[in-house]
């Protein structure tokens, strides 16, 4: 049996003796696979996930399963390959594989995750953030789940972003069900990415194991809202223990789903309080937003148009911008993103925007 049977087989058991036999005791996974049940009992494997790999074994478990993919058009990537993501081989209990469908494997990217049963509010913020990483070229991650996940990823895709999803599924799992035109979305510049194999259904405990993946990849997390008892609390602690930086979006002190998030910046997370300023820190642009220079690219005639509208009054919300350019809020905010990243135009608090001092801007 070759190696990405082996890891197949030893993926989907979801035994940490034998997967860290591979990953930290330096065992080759056709030895492990190889070497029978007193191998297994003798790395510490229980009895029931000892049968179960041998049974797997006789039946051709591994090979089924990769014959599927294929028809499927799902990717294996198994780890020690390649292309598998760096930040995944230095977790404890790596993915010995992953799954992916959609066109590509996002390797890192802004994390995004908070509540499913978010506010109004939190639903904005979520999606306003990830629309303005895409426009500066960030990819987006989260775990495909309502509320806040949900409003990341339709942000990042409505403003032509890549976006990942990891699952607590099987790739080919639409969970939940709401969600499959936006999966469908994800796939066609981004990806579903999964450790379980396909078919497998949630559980309460896969969607814990899948947010260490999400940690791992995103570079930094930001939380918009997050009840003391939540999976992004996992996923930021989580974060942290893999030395990424971590953000949190304050909330009312009143409200019980901004508990856990105003907890991590009690406990030190940075706090999010303005977008331009965290765009600018993500991108590295801090010096452009507080002394733009002089601007070489000509703006498109849409960009003109806000800019200058900008420059006659600022003080101006989206919603005024959208109205008085005859644009949609959603254009109006990706442009705000690409200048205010060029240092032309500043966030001045409150939703409100002005042209930045000393921008020099060329017309078409």
């Amino acid at each position: 049996m070759d190696r990405l049977n082996c890891l197949v087989l030893l993926n989907g058991l979801f035994s940490r003796e034998l997967a860290g036999s591979c990953t930290q005791k330096g065992f080759l996974p056709e030895e492990v696979v190889s070497g029978g049940t007193v191998l297994w009992r003798d790395l510490g494997c229980s009895q029931k996930a000892a049968a179960l790999l041998g049974k797997r074994i006789r039946e051709g478990w591994a090979e089924k399963e990769l014959e599927k993919c294929d028809k499927t058009g799902v990717s294996v990537v198994p780890w020690g390959a390649e292309d598998y993501p760096d930040s995944l081989r230095r977790l404890p209990d790596p993915p010995l594989v992953l799954y992916r469908k959609g066109s590509s494997l996002v390797k890192k990217g802004v994390g995004i995750v908070g509540t499913r049963r978010c506010s109004t509010y939190g639903r904005n913020v979520a999606k306003e953030l990830a629309s303005r990483l895409a426009v500066c070229g960030r990819r987006v991650l989260s775990g495909g789940a309502r509320g806040i996940d949900t409003a990341a990823h339709e942000g990042c895709i409505e403003a032509g972003g890549n976006t990942m999803a990891v699952l607590g599924t099987g790739v080919d799992r639409i969970y939940p069900a709401a969600n499959r035109a936006l999966f469908e979305a994800i796939m066609e510049k981004g990806a579903l990415l999964s450790e379980f194999p396909l078919g497998f259904p949630a559980r309460n405990w896969t969607f814990p194991r899948r947010n260490r993946i999400i940690a791992a990849l995103s570079s930094p997390l930001v939380v918009v809202e997050a009840p003391q008892k939540s999976g992004a609390l996992i996923t930021a602690r989580l974060a942290l223990e893999a030395g990424r930086d971590v953000w949190a979006v304050p909330g009312r002190i009143t409200e019980s789903l901004c508990g856990g998030s105003n907890g991590l910046i009690a406990d030190g997370a940075y706090p999010l309080v303005d977008v331009t300023e965290f765009l600018a820190h993500v991108s590295g642009t801090q010096r452009l937003l507080d002394l733009p220079p002089d601007h070489g690219r000509n703006l498109s005639e849409e960009e003109q148009r806000v800019y200058e509208l900008l420059g006659e009054t600022g003080g101006r919300t989206v919603d005024n911008i959208a109205v008085d350019a005859k644009m949609s809020a959603t254009d109006v905010l990706r442009i705000l993103g690409i200048l205010s990243v060029e240092g032309l135009v500043r966030h001045d608090g409150g939703g409100r925007w002005s042209a930045a001092e000393k921008a020099g801007a060329k017309t078409p």
